[in-house]
């Protein structure tokens, strides 16, 4: 049976477009009909459908080539360069030009890089445009359309935020096209395919009414090889700004005018590097200028180049006018400066402009390391006491501490020979004991360090005056005030809580710290309060009430034990004398008085005794903790000072600024290493 003569042709319609159509945002050929017609198998069909099919897979594992994150092809000789340049971008990220070093890391991806120059108008940018169209033009050929384009865009407006001006054909207008953050203006010129070059025009602001800027304002070396292009991103007519790194820079102004406004911009501008000084160019428009000026300053009529230009293009016969005009129009100057700028004309290892452009982030990558240690420095410093400051505090806490030794040696001694103590006397406690506490807290209170106390709130407010929190040390944790939370407890935190009990626990519970011990292998909670720093002025009066207290329950309870004794071991001798006197012939009085007295005497010398040491327990008590309490407040006074005084840096930061002066000079390192 024969097959109708249109059903193959168009089987084969179907097929070529299932073979050749696929998705470009999967890569994945479609196949959404069935292949009905089977081409001859041959061996470059085989490659495709084994691509096709490799490309395809099922689980989606592969990663198409044209992938965000597929490696970058770099000449081998430049790969160690280029793994430096990515450490510095992962350490030193905020002391560079992300811009501009992203820029460096392209130029080492390819053996030829793109050398992109920016000429920047002063104010405006119709120079600019001018230059630019004078430096591309081909003088044998006709006005081209992107001549048109180009000086019409830049009279109306159109190219405002800027231009960039690449090597190739305009492309088609009917078809989409690419989204650009600033346009982008295809031209045939030989001049950029020669030099492998593309020139973004745009402006700067320079200074108003002649305004110094030195001193003032400081212009920085980014604002002519990183310009910033305002970009469009809403219909409202909102930008954002975006960076459009250079590797070099002519700067374009128009007149004596223009001349003295862009000199004083170029001498407001800092350049950290010397790389990117020599990176930025200026040139002049000056009608009927006969001196041509070299190096830096160069100096260009416009109008006479642009008569010359039309010249030669009305007639070929006029060619002599033309190169008389181009010659004296100092355009060739400018075609050589834009020559050397070129990247494809540079010999050695990596082209010069490559070059330039790393070495200048280096060196400014450095530079602000240094900087900002210096700041850092600089800022520590200004937190730390002054030595007349410092000398200030140690002589005032030496007078304190020497005061406040004689204070508690006097305050104690005529303490124990005042009158209120002589009521404690050992004979009087029979009716005194229960004074003791009294006397003891009107003691403490009045003779117990009261002037060096207020003398602590004097020296706190002077360390406070200085900048130091006169904050105690962190007292330690007693090793009986652990509480380990039962397994009772455990069960009832994993019961739901309401609101406002919890709330209301929280606020009612002293903080504490959770700690995870297993001694037996099971999970359990230490909850340990959490101690709080207490301040100096407090040190004295908290450990004077820990004093008064500790002091008034034991020596109450001495008095007391002691007056029970004596009367106790009185009253058995009493009984021993009675029961003597009546077991022993009568008359033996004198035997009987003997054992009464003698156990009397025995009474009250053990109680004068036991007394002694006892008050002798509390004065020495009483002056060696008075000591050990001036010493720590002396000490942790001279430890604040010492610490204010001492220039402390972050270890985080200096660890980070470290590891980025280590990435920026490694990357000098191999930059020198592939020059040599």
């Amino acid at each position: 049976m024969k097959r109708p003569p249109g059903a193959s042709s168009g089987r084969r319609i179907e097929a070529f477009l299932d073979n050749f159509f696929f998705c470009p945002s999967c890569t994945s050929w479609r196949r959404t009909r069935p292949l009905r017609w089977t081409a001859p198998t041959t061996s470059s069909s085989r490659t495709r459908n084994s691509n096709r099919r490799h490309a395809s897979t099922s689980s989606g594992t592969l990663t198409s080539t044209t992938a965000v994150n597929a490696q970058k092809p770099v000449p081998v000789r430049y790969r160690p360069l280029y793994e430096s340049l990515l450490n510095v971008r992962k350490k030193a990220s905020a002391q560079v030009n992300l811009s501009r070093l992203q820029l460096a890391l392209q130029g080492l991806e390819s053996e030829s890089p793109v050398t992109r120059v920016a000429v920047l108008g002063l104010n405006v940018q119709d120079t600019a445009s001018k230059v630019v169209r004078l430096l591309l033009a081909d003088a044998l050929e006709d006005e081209g359309s992107w001549e048109e384009e180009l000086v019409k865009n830049a009279s109306n407006g159109d190219f405002s935020r800027g231009v960039l001006i690449r090597y190739g054909r305009a492309p088609n207008s009917n078809l989409p096209q690419p989204k650009t953050s600033i346009p982008v203006l295809h031209v045939p010129s030989n001049v950029l395919e020669r030099n492998n070059i593309e020139i973004l025009i745009s402006s700067i602001r320079g200074p108003r009414n002649g305004e110094l800027l030195q001193g003032a304002q400081t212009v920085t070396s980014d604002a002519f090889l990183s310009p910033s292009i305002g970009t469009p991103t809403a219909a409202t007519g909102r930008q954002t700004t975006i960076s459009q790194p250079v590797h070099s820079c002519l700067l374009v102004t128009k007149g004596l005018d223009g001349l003295m406004l862009a000199a004083e911009l170029l001498a407001s501008t800092n350049f950290t590097a010397l790389e990117d000084r020599e990176s930025v160019s200026l040139v002049v428009d000056l009608k009927d200028f006969k001196e041509k000026g070299h190096g830096q300053v160069m100096v260009v009529d416009a109008t006479k180049a642009e008569d010359g230009l039309a010249a030669i293009r009305r007639s070929v016969a006029e060619a002599t006018e033309y190169e008389h005009k181009w010659v004296d129009s100092g355009m060739p100057i400018l075609s050589g400066w834009l020559t050397l700028a070129s990247a494809a004309r540079s010999e050695g290892p990596i082209p010069a402009p490559v070059k330039a452009l790393i070495s200048s982030l280096l060196t400014t990558a450095m530079s602000n390391l240094q900087v900002e240690a210096s700041l850092e420095a600089r800022s520590n410093a200004a937190r730390s006491l002054s030595l007349a400051t410092r000398a200030n505090l140690e002589e005032a806490i030496e007078g304190f501490s020497r005061n406040a030794h004689q204070e508690l040696q006097s305050g104690l001694a005529s303490a124990w020979s005042s009158h209120n103590w002589r009521k404690l006397a050992w004979y009087k406690l029979f009716w005194r004991v229960d004074d003791v506490g009294l006397i003891i807290t009107d003691l403490i209170t009045n003779a117990w360090l009261p002037r060096t106390e207020r003398a602590v709130y004097e020296l706190s407010g002077r360390l406070s005056q200085a900048g130091i929190s006169p904050m105690d040390a962190l007292p330690s944790l007693p090793e009986g005030e652990n509480l380990i939370m039962s397994r009772a407890k455990l069960d009832r935190l994993t019961e739901p809580t309401p609101v406002l009990q919890a709330q209301a626990s929280i606020a009612t519970e002293p903080p504490v710290r959770a700690v995870l011990i297993n001694p037996t292998g099971t999970a359990e909670v230490e909850m340990v309060p959490i101690p709080q720093p207490m301040p100096l002025s407090s040190s004295i009066s908290s450990t004077r009430s820990e004093q008064m207290q500790r002091a008034i329950a034991d020596l109450t309870s001495t008095a007391q034990q002691i007056v029970l004794k004596t009367l106790s071991i009185t009253g058995l001798s009493g009984g021993l004398s009675a029961l003597t006197y009546l077991s022993i012939t009568p008359g033996s009085m004198y035997e009987a008085g003997t054992i009464a007295a003698l156990g009397t005497a025995y009474a009250l010398w053990r109680m004068q005794g036991d007394w002694f040491k006892a008050t002798k327990a509390l004065e020495h008590s009483l002056y060696d903790e008075g000591r050990t309490v001036i010493q720590r407040i002396v000490g942790r006074m001279e430890e604040l000072v010492d610490n204010a005084s001492r220039v402390v840096e972050d270890e985080v930061e200096l660890q980070s600024r470290r590891q980025a002066e280590d990435a920026v000079a490694r990357a000098r390192e191999e930059l020198d290493r592939l020059q040599k």
